[in-house]
């Protein structure tokens, strides 16, 4: 059996604080990193998701697999996922920030989508909210622009990353004409009036159709990810010597700045790895950042490989 873990951001620098100056250690996985074969592996998440359910990435896509999770409903066309954000601007930027869970509810969320489906209805566009969050929008024609992953963009100026390709005059009107729709919305005006972060508007990612090949799913999957749990809906077959576990919650800490989360996430990965170091075959650790670590039992003998502290003085090495 072999064990697959996606850890985002494993080998990404802490979130800054004293808690983390001193030297922080993580045994098992130290020895794991030093001893074992490091190999290619695709850069993020989803990428590596799509392999080791033995699709190719060029085939998959994000949205109609992540709406599937969502919805229980298989898309039949083109979907993409679009994202409620706030804008801010700073000095001569505008930089995006994604909302938080707490900052909407569903019923609002779909009366954005209908305020969206009015003004686009002669474009062939549907937006749809899923949950408060997770909204989807469907267009009757083929996608033809790349759009950036919101993680990405995240914090950052929105203008460095708009859609780019064949039709990315098309979709950067669209991302314009929204925002400037919601600055008019009724909601959003009551959401200031509360004393709430607008939504300024969506960012779209993920686009694509169902692949006409299913997936081969593992014999056991773990994790709380959107792609995940569509990808296991979607498979239609089982491979019984692996399993997949995705943990992010050191991605979440950092990207929330939460030292005390961080901490805790990578408590909890090495206990994991603890508990399978001494009966499990082979272990891959995937940080989501173009390699992989591959760990069998007998690479444990390789006692002249030197395990480093991960975390010095707040620093990884």
């Amino acid at each position: 059996m072999i064990h697959h873990l996606l850890v985002p951001d494993l080998l990404e620098p802490p979130p800054a604080s004293h808690e983390t100056a001193d030297i922080l250690r993580f045994p098992v996985l130290e020895r794991l990193l030093a001893r074992a074969d490091r190999k290619t592996a695709p850069g993020n998440l989803d990428a590596n998701l799509f392999r080791l359910f033995q699709l190719q990435e060029h085939t998959a896509a994000v949205a109609p697999l992540c709406w599937l999770a969502d919805s229980g409903e298989e898309a039949s066309g083109w979907v993409l996922q679009a994202t409620p954000v706030y804008l801010r601007a700073d000095r001569d930027r505008v930089l995006l920030f994604p909302l938080e869970e707490k900052q909407m509810e569903l019923q609002q969320a779909q009366r954005f989508a209908s305020v969206f489906n009015r003004h686009f209805a002669q474009d062939g566009l549907v937006l749809k909210a899923a949950s408060p969050l997770c909204w989807y929008l469907f267009t009757r024609n083929p996608v033809c622009a790349d759009f950036a992953d919101l993680s990405r963009v995240a914090g950052r100026s929105m203008g460095s990353f708009m859609p780019q390709g064949t039709d990315e005059r098309f979709w950067r009107g669209v991302i314009n004409e929204t925002q400037m729709l919601f600055f008019q919305a009724e909601e959003n005006q009551a959401r200031e009036a509360q004393g709430r972060l607008p939504v300024s508007g969506l960012w779209f990612s993920g686009a694509g159709k169902l692949p006409e090949k299913r997936p081969v799913a593992p014999a056991e999957i773990s994790g709380e990810y959107c792609l995940l749990a569509g990808l296991k809906k979607y498979a239609t077959s089982i491979d019984p010597d692996c399993t997949i576990t995705v943990i992010d919650g050191m991605a979440k800490a950092r990207r929330e700045q939460d030292v005390k989360s961080w901490l805790q996430a990578a408590a909890e990965l090495e206990q994991r790895l603890t508990d399978m170091a001494s009966s499990a075959q082979e272990i891959c650790l995937y940080p989501c950042q173009g390699a992989a670590y591959y760990w069998k039992q007998r690479m444990k003998y390789r006692l002249w490989r030197r395990a480093k502290s991960l975390v010095v003085k707040g620093k990884y090495f």
